[in-house]
């Protein structure tokens, strides 16, 4: 399979670039940039034409919007290219020295999945519900992933599975949602996620002065769009326990916390040996 990666940014993001340059070369991977949709120049009426304010999972503000659609862009880019898989990054994440192994031999690739998480989402609470049929690559885990999991910041896709997504529009939940959160999204249920543990992938490789460049935050709703919010993801969410507890009771699947690992099978030496091998 052919790959090619994305890195999704704004060109006036300079330290973002700048810093996002040197962590892509330290992890010997190359990346095509995108541009990102921004907010400085994106009136929120031009983003309603391809957004709803509404949906399944509560508001969709116009930062996520615009976060959203900077993502659709990287897979309609995608789609016009000739490779069987993208890499989709966005600019301020850290990425495991071991992430090039993964890179080049893509036959660990799960059968039947279009959809695969590599990143840790920063919570030491948080947990995610993996299927018991995971395998092991290169000292991590590959496991259907279940349930919800928030961050998009780092995950790769195939062909079929950028087509679903772009099939989506008007958009009404954030990309995170979209990909991996079954209560709500089809795709997040049709095209078989997995998630791969430990992470090869983390946020908050951000310049001190750009951590809130893209001028994302949320809209937090109120009064009684607060309420519709709360009711509609309280009703997702007990919709999905009858499932889950049938997946965990009978074994075929288990609650983890899904870490980050630079590296599992390699150190500083045995990395060094790998990369004049392949020089």
């Amino acid at each position: 399979m052919k790959l090619a990666t994305y890195l999704i940014s704004l060109t006036r993001a300079t330290g973002r670039h700048a810093q996002m340059g040197v962590t892509l070369a330290e992890a010997q991977v190359e990346a095509e940039y995108v541009e990102a949709v921004d907010l400085q120049d994106t009136p929120e009426d031009k983003l309603l034409q391809q957004c709803k304010s509404f949906g399944p999972w509560g508001v969709f503000a116009p930062g996520n919007m615009a976060c959203t659609l900077s993502h659709a862009k990287v897979w309609e880019t995608f789609l016009a290219s000739d490779a069987d898989v993208a890499l989709v990054l966005e600019d301020d994440v850290f990425l495991s020295p071991e992430l090039h192994h993964w890179l080049e031999d893509l036959s660990w690739w799960p059968e039947g999945c279009q959809m695969v998480s590599l990143e840790f989402w920063r919570s030491k609470s948080m947990r995610v519900l993996l299927g018991a049929s995971s395998r092991s690559h290169l000292g991590r885990k590959i496991a259907p992933m279940l349930s919800r999991y928030p961050g998009a910041a780092g995950y790769m896709l195939t062909r079929k599975g950028a087509e679903v997504l772009l099939g989506q529009a008007p958009f009404d939940m954030t990309v995170d949602a979209l990909l991996f959160n079954p209560m709500v999204s089809a795709p997040a249920r049709d095209l078989k996620p997995y998630q791969i543990a430990p992470a090869l992938i983390k946020q908050g490789n951000t310049p001190p002065d750009e951590d809130s460049f893209l001028g994302h935050a949320a809209r937090k709703p109120s009064g009684e769009l607060l309420k519709r919010q709360k009711r509609l993801r309280g009703i997702a969410e007990l919709k999905a326990v009858p499932l889950q507890l049938l997946r965990l009771v009978t074994g075929r699947a288990r609650l983890a916390r899904v870490t980050y690992a630079d590296r599992t099978f390699t150190d500083d030496s045995a990395a060094a040996a790998a990369q004049a091998q392949t020089a």
